[in-house]
Formats: C-alpha cells, structure tokens, sequence
C-alpha cells in the first residue's frame, strides 16, 4: 500500500520534493557562489575591478560558502545516497549529470588554459575561485579549493543538463542540445559578474575578440562532451525532461 503521506494521486511527492532540492541544490546555489560573489562587489560595493575585486567579493563568499554552498553540496550527496534504491531514476540523473559534467569541465579546460596562455583571460579561473573563498596567499591552500570549486560548478552545470533535458533518444539530439545549454552559459559568462564588468560585454575592453572566441570554443566542446555522455550513460526510462520527469508516477 502507497504512503498516504508521501503518495498523492499516484504521484510520490517525497521523490518530487528530493528531486526538487537536488535540482537546486546541486544546480543554482553552487553555479552562484561566482556570480553572487562578484556580483555583490561589482554592483554593490561598486568595485569593477582592480586588486580590490576579490577581497570584496570574499566578503560575500565567507558566509555562503558555509551557510548555503557546503550545505547544498551536502544535501545533494545525501540525497543521491538515499534515493540510489528507492528512486534510481533521481540517482541517475544526479550522478550521470555530475559525472558528466566533470569530464566536460575537462574539456572545457583543455582550451581555457590557451587563454591563460596567450593572456586572453583576465585570470586563470581557480585563483580566482580559490582567492575568493579564502583570500589565502599560500598556494597550497588557494589552489586545491580554486580547483574544487571550478570543477564543483563544471559538474553542476552537468547536473541541470540531464535534469531538464534526460536522455534525448540520439546522440545528435543530445549534442545540439547539451550546445545549447553550454551556449546559454556563455552567454551568462560574457555578460554577467565577473566577465562582463570586469571585460566588457563578451571581452570588448580587454581583448577583443580572443576572450570571447576561446570561451566559446571552450563551451562548446564541453557542451559535445556533457551531452554524449549523458546520452549514452542514462537510460530509456530517463527519457522525459525536466517537468514530466518531475510528474511522473513511478521511478524505475
């Protein structure tokens, strides 16, 4: 017999309600530590850029980061432990998207360090991360959580793939759409805290057009791996998107 709490009109809102905060746990509240962070220094505090940048949006990610970035991070985990036999579609898609979103950030990688390189970017995205969260000046310590972070976000953004748009059904569906997504990054990127007031509008004062051209490079490499992998690692029954999948009357 169904829980008659948990279990309303065939529906079980205990896995609706999990799968709910998994999506923003594991999607929103740690792809926004960056643009919180710099947001509340570019826009609230006024500082653009400059050596004042960082410490400034430090001031914000010293009480996220424990109050709301740890605990989300948490959560996601706990729920991907509790739901791997009780609701092993929520599983799939929580540890197919993260995975697959890790070894995108990989590829991401591959050419975001040739902006480093060349002096396309305006920093190298775990000092970044990583001065930001613990204004450390030792290496040893600013680097390894830079890279937790930098990689925590890449495998979020997975997360939210395969939440919303689930197996597509071909490789070719899956790749145009995973572009898509990593496309609407990159917007976000050239265009709202830290990129965009530091750099520009897609890098028109800094280094037109390399910055722009290399992220986008970079995305949509991602975006090709992120959406093959989910594709061939979630099965027919993740086959519905965001909505339905959230809906649907049994996990299996």
């Amino acid at each position: 017999m169904s829980n008659p709490v948990s279990t309303q009109n065939g529906v079980d809102t205990r896995r609706r309600i999990l799968a709910l905060i998994a999506f923003i746990a594991g999607g929103a509240v740690p792809i926004q530590l960056v643009t919180l962070s710099f947001g509340y220094a570019q826009y609230v505090q006024g500082v653009a850029k400059g050596p004042e940048l960082v410490p400034t949006a430090h001031e914000f990610a010293a009480w996220y980061v424990p109050l709301v970035y740890v605990p989300a991070l948490v959560a996601l985990g706990g729920i991907a432990l509790y739901s791997r036999r009780r609701y092993p579609g929520l599983f799939r898609r929580i540890v197919v998207g993260f995975g697959a979103g890790l070894v995108a950030t990989l590829a991401l990688d591959a050419w975001r360090q040739t902006g480093v390189i060349y002096g396309w970017l305006p920093g190298d995205t775990p000092k970044m991360f990583g001065m930001t969260v613990t204004m450390s000046k030792k290496m040893a310590i600013w680097y390894p959580v830079g890279l937790l972070v930098h990689y925590f976000n890449g495998a979020n953004f997975g997360l939210v793939y395969a939440f919303v748009w689930g197996k597509q059904g071909s490789y070719r569906s899956a790749a145009v759409w995973a572009t898509v997504w990593m496309l609407i990054v990159e917007l976000g990127m050239m265009t709202l805290p830290p990129m965009g007031p530091m750099t520009g509008l897609f890098g028109a004062q800094f280094s037109w057009p390399g910055l722009f051209l290399i992220t986008l490079v970079a995305h949509v490499f991602s975006g090709l791996a992120m959406g093959l992998l989910v594709e061939q690692f979630l099965t027919e029954k993740d086959r519905a998107w965001l909505l339905p999948f959230l809906m649907s009357r049994q996990q299996k």
